[in-house]
Parts: structure tokens; sequence; C-alpha cells
């Protein structure tokens, strides 16, 4: 199960990693890249992970835990970001301080990620878990690899920071099988806190990003596609 989630987190990053670097010329199209991802990822919440918390714990709890989930999220955003104000004497700097900081952002919401797969018992749930982290990992990486390019990263390096930020996945795995968090309330607090984190990181790294550089219209059309590509990859599962 670790080495699955270390797969799944590492190969979505370099894939998105991939895409930055395609598309470094080409930034206007980034959005919609950015739509479709953000599509899949909430559909996969919507349509999978949702639906398990409300079943294990109810709605009251599951939204509960999501809300938290969402404060947790802007008060991680807010200190690691706090800096990003400052002036920075080079550009280069600028691009190394966002990507170090969204390489950290990233390694600290990994790890109830991984808490949750090694706690859960639930074949299906870890299935669905898998797929949403793959997913959620692709626009990571686009994220994540952007500043870096820009500062002169090398391929190398880029392979090196894709494995750095996906340790704490299986990391968490391995804590998680085993301290043996197989508690049923401790699997759903995990489980609604890390929703809420990644649907906050979905709207604010991904979405808001993409309006910025785009159409509300045609943001939304690109969303509703992912949503249908994930929809059907379901149906057939």
């Amino acid at each position: 199960m670790w080495l699955l989630g270390f797969l799944c987190t590492s190969s979505g990053i370099l894939i998105g990693g991939t895409i930055a670097w395609l598309f470094k010329g080409l930034q206007k199209n980034v959005d919609i890249i950015y739509g479709i991802c953000a599509g899949i990822i909430l559909g996969l919440i919507s349509f999978e992970i949702f639906p398990e918390a409300i079943e294990l714990g109810g709605w009251l709890s599951t939204l509960v835990g999501f809300t938290i989930g969402m404060a947790l999220f802007g008060v991680l955003h807010n200190g690691l970001h706090y800096s990003q104000g400052k002036k920075s004497t080079s550009k280069k700097e600028l691009y190394i301080r966002t990507g170090l900081l969204l390489m950290f952002s990233f390694a600290v919401h990994h790890v109830p990620m991984g808490l949750i797969l090694g706690a859960s018992q639930e074949s299906n749930f870890t299935m669905a878990w898998l797929q949403t982290l793959f997913f959620h990992s692709i626009p990571e990486g686009i994220i994540l690899f952007t500043p870096l390019i820009l500062a002169g990263t090398n391929i190398l390096m880029g392979v090196f920071i894709s494995f750095i930020v996906s340790i704490p996945v299986p990391l968490g795995i391995f804590i998680g099988g085993f301290l043996g968090f197989n508690h049923p309330l401790i699997n759903i607090i995990l489980i609604n806190l890390t929703m809420g984190i990644i649907f906050m990181i979905t709207v604010t790294e991904i979405l808001y990003p993409a309006l910025i550089k785009s159409s509300i219209f045609k943001v939304l059309v690109w969303v509703l596609i992912g949503l249908g590509i994930i929809g059907f990859y379901l149906k057939l599962l």
C-alpha cells in the first residue's frame, strides 16, 4: 500500500511537471488543464469520497469536519505564504522561494492522506482514494513546477523534488497502519479534514489561477468536461 501511495503521488506530480514544461511557452492554455483537473478532483470527491464519508459518519460530522478542514487549510496557507509579499532581490529567487513554499504546503497535506490509506480497511474506498491522490497530484505538479522551471530547475532535480514531496504519503500510510488507526471516528475525522483541505487547494490553487487567466464560462466548460471524464471512468469500474 505504501508503494502504491508513493507511486500514485510521484507519478501524478511528474506528469504535472511534464505538462508544465510542455506548456511553459503556452501559458494561455494552462487554464484548460487546470479546469479539467479541477473537474476530475471535484468529481472524485463528489461521486466517491463524500458519499463514503456520509455513510461512515452522517451528514453533520461530515460537514463539520469538512468545514474544519477548510479552516485548517486557511491557517496553513496564510502561514506558508506570509513571506511571499516581501520583495525578492531577483525573479529567480522569487521563483525558488515560491517553489519551496509550495513543496512544503503539498508535503504537509499529503500526510493525512497517507494516514487515511494506512487506516482504511475498505478496498473500494482505498481504490477511490488512490485515484484521488493520483489526479490531485497532476495539477499539484503543474503548480509546483511552473515557478521551478522558470527558475531553471533541471530534469534530475525535478524528479528528486517529486520524490521528496511524495514521501509523506508512504510515511503516513506506515504510521496509520502501524499504530492501528482503524477506529471509525478517527477515520471519519481524517477523511473529512483532508476533503476540506483538498477542496480548498483545488479552489484556491487551481480554479482561481485558471479564472484569472481565462473567462468564467470557459473554465466552467472545462471543469464540466473533467467531471464528465471522471464520471464516465467511475461508471466503467
